[in-house]
């Protein structure tokens, strides 16, 4: 049977709206005053930030936006602030006190904008251009950098506390006698907490002064008392225009911290023009190594007439140098003076307080002067024609050789100043011209060798070997230990070796100094090894009771014996 499907269902048709009357069908459709997005109020500010002032000064700031009537209040009575309402500016002005306070500047919508301020003092003061007067045939740059900073600290007035920094800056390729420079250094006072910060670049005038090298011929030894226990002088000595000294002083701090200053004082209202030949060193508690970096710095500035021009006057006294020593602490220095022009100056040696400003180190000067310890190192010498010996050698030998460091140079009594009685056993300031001639009539060239044996105890040693530095380290017993480079010398041939060299402070002697065609030892050996110049003694053997053990983590560790130096 056949069933006839039901008829299709009608199409179905989606009627097209009808537009609006009002709006045209291609025309944008704006929103509805509901969908609007409301306009950002622009904040209540102030340009002009950050304000930094000095006591006194004041700054106007400029207000941005906001509606006025505008208001201010302030957290600390450190600065006034004054509102001018038609300017729309704000005039801040610090009072006389230091520190921070805030100002809330407030509009007449209940708007608030807070402005920090700072009050304060700069870190310090920096001249803009400072002259550093140098003399030498050369000019170590090493030790021309160490003079400028030197000169820095010396020129710049820093607050209490606050700090300097040099940064690196670049020195002339060479500054020959005669020659001039000028260099920019930067220089950065942090002032911490306390003090605003400073950066500056001050210029520094370099002038090399011609000067012919000069050889003092009278010495001031300055080892008396030794121990600095109070404050007061050390030494006090005159140098005449016509008379070069060499001062020489070795000192160790003991109990509380303590300054020592040497310084140039003069008593004519006419600047003295003084050359200084400068070798000091310290502080520190090594005081092997103080009296090693005099002699052995001495040896590098003293063939190159290395040294510092400057002027003293009534007014001015010059400091050469100023330590700050903690107990036992060591300072030394060899500083030749020579005046140039004008009337003699007065060298003093002088022990302070800890922290004495540099404006108060001429009221010490005038301090009696301390006692003296009992040893009697201290006194003024005669260096003419002193300490200039020959040492000669003919192949194939005996061995040539001679001590030093064992005698004192003679006492002197200049005029119209006394001369405390006393001895420098040891010729510490003194320098020893050693003339080695070497003769070898031999048909065969001979290798032979320069060399130091202690005879007094541990000693560190520095040569100026034809002009080049040789150092040999620390040694104590009585071997033969070389210096410098073998020497080598031709068949029937003649040969000069000049040899320079200074006495340590803190060394033992004497010394004695030779030339061999025996191969000495090449170095001293280790500064602990059982020959070494402090040996470590070792640790006596135990024996553990049965059944026990040592305790977990000790160790034994034998402490290096100390040097009891001789300054």
């Amino acid at each position: 049977m056949q069933v006839t499907p039901p008829p299709p269902p009608p199409e179905l048709v989606t009627p097209s709206p009808s537009p609006s009357p009002s709006v045209s069908p291609t025309a944008p459709v704006s929103p509805s005053p509901a969908a609007s997005a409301s306009p950002t109020p622009v904040p209540l500010a102030v340009s002009g930030l950050p304000v930094n002032l000095h006591p006194g000064e004041s700054k106007t700031l400029t207000i941005q936006n906001g509606t006025g009537p505008f208001t201010t209040s302030i957290d600390t009575p450190l600065v006034t602030a004054t509102v001018d309402q038609n300017a729309r500016t704000i005039t801040v002005t610090a009072s006389q006190q230091t520190g921070r306070a805030t100002i809330t500047l407030n509009d007449s919508t209940g708007a608030a904008v807070q402005i920090p301020v700072r009050v304060a003092l700069d870190a310090g003061t920096v001249p803009a251009s400072i002259t550093l007067r140098v003399t030498g045939t050369q000019i170590d740059t090493q030790w021309l950098t160490l003079q400028i900073q030197k000169l820095l600290l010396r020129s710049v007035q820093l607050q209490p506390g606050a700090a300097l920094q040099v940064n690196a800056f670049t020195l002339p390729p060479a500054l020959g006698p005669g020659a001039t420079a000028a260099v920019p250094v930067s220089v950065h006072l942090a002032g911490g907490d306390r003090y605003f910060d400073v950066d500056v670049v001050p210029t520094v005038n370099l002038q090399n002064v011609q000067a012919d090298a000069f050889a003092p011929p009278l010495l001031f030894y300055d080892d008396d008392p030794e121990k600095l226990t109070g404050t007061g002088v050390l030494f006090r000595g005159q140098v005449e225009a016509n008379t070069p000294a060499r001062l020489y002083y070795y000192h160790e701090n003991t109990g509380g911290a303590r300054m020592l200053a040497v310084v140039l004082s003069s008593t004519s209202a006419q600047p003295s023009t003084v050359q200084i030949i400068d070798s000091s060193a310290g502080p520190n508690i090594d005081v092997m190594t103080v009296g090693h970096v005099v002699s052995r710095n001495f040896l590098l500035q003293k063939p190159l007439n290395q040294g510092l021009v400057v002027d003293v006057d009534a007014q001015t006294p010059y400091v050469a140098d100023q330590f700050s020593m903690n107990a036992l602490d060591g300072a030394a220095g060899s500083v030749g003076i020579r005046v140039l022009d004008g009337a003699p100056v007065t060298v003093t040696v002088v022990a302070m307080p800890a922290g004495t400003p540099s404006a108060q180190i001429g009221s010490y000067l005038s301090q009696p002067q301390l006692p003296d310890d009992g040893h009697h190192r201290t006194g003024m010498f005669s260096l003419q024609n002193y300490a200039n010996e020959p040492l000669a050698f003919t192949a194939p030998g005996p061995d040539a050789s001679l001590q030093y460091g064992a005698h004192t140079p003679p006492v002197v009594d200049p005029p119209n100043q006394p001369a405390p009685a006393g001895h420098d056993y040891g010729e510490y300031g003194v320098l020893r011209t050693l003339n080695v001639d070497i003769d070898n009539p031999l048909d065969q060239p001979q290798t032979l060798y320069l060399y130091e044996r202690p005879l007094g105890g541990p000693v560190r040693s520095s040569f100026l070997v034809n002009g080049s530095l040789v150092q040999v380290g620390c040694a104590r017993a009585s071997d033969r230990y070389q210096i410098g480079d073998p020497i080598s010398v031709g068949p029937h041939a003649k040969m000069q070796l000049p040899v320079w060299t200074m006495t340590d402070g803190g060394s033992n002697y004497p010394l004695e100094v030779g030339v061999t065609a025996t191969p000495p030892s090449p170095t001293p050996p280790p500064i602990t090894a059982p020959n070494g110049c402090f040996p470590k003694p070792a640790a006596p053997p135990t024996t553990p009771a049965p059944g026990a053990s040592p305790a977990p983590g000790v160790t034994a560790a034998p402490g290096v014996p100390q040097p009891e130096p001789t300054g």
